[in-house]
C-alpha cells in the first residue's frame, strides 16, 4: 500500500550531516510515510553509509545534475500521494510531518502546507533571527514580497508538482522559490504557526549571500511578474519597489565583490524602478568608487590602462571617447547637429573606429534616440544624466568635482563639442573649436558671455579647429601654441544634388506653392539671428544689380533675421527692397538651393563655411567673401567679394546672373571642390587625433 507522505531528501557529499538528518526523521510521531534519497553523485561514501547504518530508505543514485534536477527526480520516484521536502543538512522537529498532515482539509486535498524554521549554526546552536509573518490562501502577492516557503518544511500534492512541471534545472538556486510563486497563482495555502524544521547555516549551503545568487532571485522574480502571469495578480507599483529591492541587494553584492560596472547598472536600474535612498547612496559609492575595495581596484585598472595607452598597446576600436551630445541635439538646424551627426556617419563608414559614448540630459534621451536610430544606429552608447547641464555646467566652472566618469563611466579621451569641459580623472580633454567670431567681430558681439568658453580653452589638452582660419584665430587670441592645435575640416550635411530642367520646373512650383509666391529666377542669401551673415549689404547690393539684371530676378532670404537690426527689418517688411521676399526657416534648404541661379554669402565671418559646400551639392554657383575660412573651403570655384563692399557684391551677382558659361565653369568647379569634403574624411582625421593624444 502506498504511503501518505512521500519526504524526499536530495544530497551531494553530505555524509555525515545526512545521518543527522535521517536521525529527526525516523523521529517523526507521524508513521504513515517513505523516505526517498536522490543522491546527485555524491563521492564521500554516503551509499556505504546508507547501507551500513540499515536506514529503511529508498536510494537513488544519478551524475551530477544540480538540485533542481535531483528534485525533479524525487517527483518521479515519491510514491506517496504528498511530498515533504528536506535538505540533507537539516532536521525535523518531530511532530512536523504531523503537523502539516493535520492541517489539510478532509474535503480539499489540492493545498499547500508549509510552517516556519529555526534556524542553527554549524555546531546545532540556535540563531537569532527576524519572525516572518506567514500568510494562508492566495499568497501569490505576500509570497512574491518575501521568500516565505523553503525547500523543507512544506508539503505538496504530487500532482500539483507534476502539473507545474517540477523545478528548473537552468536555475542554480531559487529553483524551488521559483516553483512555488507559479504554484501560488492555482493553489491555495495553509500556514502552520509553529517552526517545522531546524535550517543549519554552514559554509557550504548553496544558497549564500552572493552577486550569482542575488541576480538569480532578482531574475526568477521578474520572469515571473513579466513573463509567469504575476502581471495579473500584483499591482505594478508593489511589484516595481520589490524588483527595485532585490536588485539594490544584487548591486551591494556586485560592490562587495568588486564588480563596479555591474554594481552601477544594478543600482541605477534599482533607481529607475521604484526611487530610494539606499539604492541612491549604494550608487554613489560605486560611481565615486567609496568601497575601499572598489577605490584600489579602480586605481589599478587605471593605471593599466594608461601603461597599455602608453605602451601603443591598444587597437583605435577599444579606445573609448566620451561627447558632450546635448549641443547635437538642442536644435536639428544649428551647426552643432551638422557636425555631431555627420562625425558620426563618417565613423559609421570606417572599419576601424572608436567606441563613442554619448552623454546628454535626461530632456533629450527620446529626441537622442531618434537621431541615432534613423542616423547613426549601432555606432555609439549613450549615457543619460538626470542632473540639468547648465547646472552641472555652472558648478564644473568653480569646482574640479566630481570627476566625469562619476557620471558615465570609464573612457580613454573627452571630446568637447562645445564649451563643457567638466573635470575628469586620467584622460586628455579634446576640445573643438568652430570659430573665435566673438572676439574677432567684438563689435557685433559686445554682450557675449564667453566664461564658459574661456574656461574651457584653458582645460583643454589639445585642441580641433575646423580650419587654418580659425587655429590662426584660436593662437592669436589665446595665444595656444601651434602644436596643440590640429586642423579637421568639415563636410557638407547634403548629398549631391543633380535635377533635370524638368525636375527644377516641378521643385519650384512646389516651393511657390508652399510659399504664395510666384518663384521665377531668384538668389538665395542666408541670414541668422546675428548680423554676421552680412544680409543688409547683400540685399542693398542685390537691388543695385537688378537695376542691371531686369526687374523679374528675386532674392530668397532664408533663415531667421538678424535680431539687432530693426532699422533693416521694418524696412524689409514695409517693402523698400523691391523683390526681395523673408522665406523665414525652412525644413530643408536644398530645394531652394538647388532651383536658384546663385547663392550669395557675403559673410562677415565664417568658422568653416558649410552653406558654401551646401551649395556646391546642389550644383549651384557661389559668390562669398574674401575673408576668414572661406577661401581655403571654397578654392577656385566660387566668387569672391568684400563683404563690406556693396558695389564689390553688386558686381559679382551681375557677373554670374548674366554669364551662363561662367556660372557653368563654377558649378562645374564646385562640384569637384566639394569630393575634398566627406564626413568619412572627417572621422579619419579625427581618429588621427586621438591616436596622436593617446600616442598609439
Amino acid at each position: 500500500m502506498a504511503p501518505n507522505v512521500s519526504i524526499c531528501i536530495p544530497t551531494y557529499n553530505r555524509k555525515d550531516l545526512l545521518r543527522e538528518t535521517l536521525a529527526s526523521v525516523f523521529a517523526q510521531t507521524y508513521t504513515d510515510f517513505e523516505v526517498v534519497i536522490v543522491d546527485d553523485g555524491s563521492t564521500d561514501g554516503t551509499r556505504q553509509m546508507l547501507e551500513e547504518g540499515g536506514y529503511d530508505v529508498r536510494y537513488h543514485w544519478q551524475e551530477n545534475a544540480g538540485d533542481a534536477a535531483a528534485r525533479n527526480t524525487l517527483i518521479k520516484l515519491a510514491g506517496g500521494k504528498y511530498i515533504s521536502f528536506l535538505d540533507s543538512d537539516d532536521l525535523l522537529f518531530p511532530s512536523a510531518i504531523e503537523k502539516m498532515v493535520s492541517v489539510i482539509p478532509d474535503d480539499k486535498d489540492d493545498v499547500i502546507v508549509y510552517g516556519p524554521y529555526v534556524a542553527i549554526d554549524a555546531a546545532g546552536s540556535v540563531l537569532k533571527r527576524k519572525k516572518k509573518k506567514l500568510y494562508s490562501g492566495n499568497i501569490t502577492n505576500y509570497l512574491f514580497e518575501n521568500i516565505l516557503i523553503h525547500s523543507c518544511g512544506s508539503m505538496f500534492p504530487k500532482k500539483a508538482l507534476l502539473d507545474a512541471g517540477g523545478f528548473d534545472p537552468s536555475l542554480p538556486v531559487c529553483s524551488d522559490y521559483d516553483l512555488w510563486l507559479r504554484l501560488s497563482l492555482k493553489y491555495d495555502f495553509i500556514a502552520v504557526d509553529e517552526p517545522v524544521f531546524k535550517r543549519r547555516r554552514h559554509s557550504g549551503n548553496i544558497s549564500r549571500i552572493c552577486f550569482a545568487n542575488r541576480d538569480t532571485e532578482f531574475r526568477v522574480l521578474e520572469n515571473f511578474y513579466c513573463n509567469g502571469g504575476g502581471k495579473d495578480v500584483i499591482p505594478r507599483p508593489r511589484a516595481m519597489k520589490r524588483l527595485s529591492k532585490e536588485q539594490y541587494r544584487a548591486g551591494r553584492s556586485a560592490i562587495a565583490e568588486l564588480m563596479a560596472q555591474t554594481a552601477r547598472e544594478y543600482l541605477r536600474e534599482s533607481l529607475d524602478k521604484y526611487a530610494n535612498l539606499k539604492s541612491f547612496l549604494w550608487l554613489l559609492v560605486a560611481k565615486n568608487n567609496l568601497y575601499p575595495g572598489l577605490r584600489k581596484q579602480a586605481g589599478v585598472e587605471r593605471q593599466k590602462r594608461i601603461s597599455q595607452l602608453a605602451a601603443g598597446n591598444v587597437p583605435i576600436n577599444q579606445i573609448k571617447i566620451a561627447v558632450d551630445f546635448n549641443p547635437v541635439l538642442v536644435n536639428k538646424f544649428s551647426g552643432f547637429y551638422t557636425f555631431g551627426t555627420g562625425l558620426l556617419r563618417g565613423f559609421a563608414q570606417l572599419e576601424e573606429k572608436p567606441e563613442m559614448l554619448l552623454f546628454h540630459s535626461n530632456r533629450y534621451t527620446a529626441r537622442s534616440q531618434e537621431v541615432l536610430k534613423t542616423e547613426i544606429e549601432g555606432v555609439t552608447q549613450q549615457a543619460t544624466l538626470a542632473v540639468k547641464m547648465r547646472w552641472l555646467e555652472n558648478f564644473w566652472n568653480h569646482f574640479n568635482c566630481p570627476n566625469l566618469q562619476y557620471f558615465t563611466g570609464d573612457f580613454d579621451i573627452y571630446h568637447c563639442l562645445h564649451h563643457l569641459m567638466p573635470p575628469t580623472y586620467g584622460v586628455s580633454k579634446i576640445m573643438t573649436v568652430y570659430d573665435l567670431r566673438r572676439y574677432v567681430l567684438s563689435d557685433i558681439y559686445r554682450k557675449s558671455k564667453l566664461v564658459f568658453f574661456e574656461t574651457a580653452v584653458q582645460r583643454a589638452d589639445h585642441f580641433i579647429a575646423i580650419s587654418e582660419s580659425t587655429k590662426t584665430d584660436l593662437c592669436n587670441v589665446f595665444d595656444v601654441p601651434e602644436d596643440k592645435v590640429s586642423v579637421v575640416p568639415l563636410a557638407s550635411g547634403l548629398e549631391l544634388v543633380e535635377l533635370s530642367s524638368g525636375r527644377k520646373v516641378e521643385i519650384k512650383a512646389q516651393l511657390s506653392k508652399r510659399s504664395g509666391l510666384e518663384l521665377g529666377d531668384y538668389l538665395v542669401v542666408i541670414s541668422s539671428p546675428d548680423s554676421r551673415k552680412n544680409v543688409q549689404r547683400t540685399v542693398e547690393a542685390f537691388q543695385i544689380a537688378a537695376k542691371r539684371l531686369g526687374q523679374e530676378m528675386k532674392l530668397l532670404i532664408i533663415g531667421q533675421l538678424p535680431k539687432r537690426e530693426p532699422e533693416f527689418i521694418s524696412q524689409l517688411k514695409s517693402g523698400k527692397y523691391k523683390n526681395v521676399y523673408c522665406m523665414g526657416t525652412v525644413d530643408e534648404l536644398w530645394p531652394w538651393l538647388a532651383c536658384a541661379r546663385a547663392f550669395v554669402f557675403a559673410s562677415l565671418y565664417e568658422g568653416f563655411g558649410i552653406p558654401v559646400l551646401e551649395a556646391f551639392s546642389c550644383n549651384v554657383p557661389v559668390i562669398t567673401s574674401n575673408n576668414s575660412s572661406l577661401p581655403e573651403v571654397a578654392g577656385a570655384a566660387a566668387v569672391y567679394v568684400d563683404p563690406y563692399d556693396v558695389e564689390s557684391i553688386s558686381e559679382a551677382i551681375v557677373k554670374v546672373v548674366s554669364d551662363e558659361k561662367f556660372a557653368a565653369e563654377l558649378v562645374s568647379k564646385g562640384k569637384t571642390r566639394n569630393q575634398k569634403f566627406t564626413w568619412k574624411h572627417t572621422a579619419k582625421k579625427t581618429i588621427e587625433v586621438y591616436s596622436k593624444i593617446l600616442g598609439l
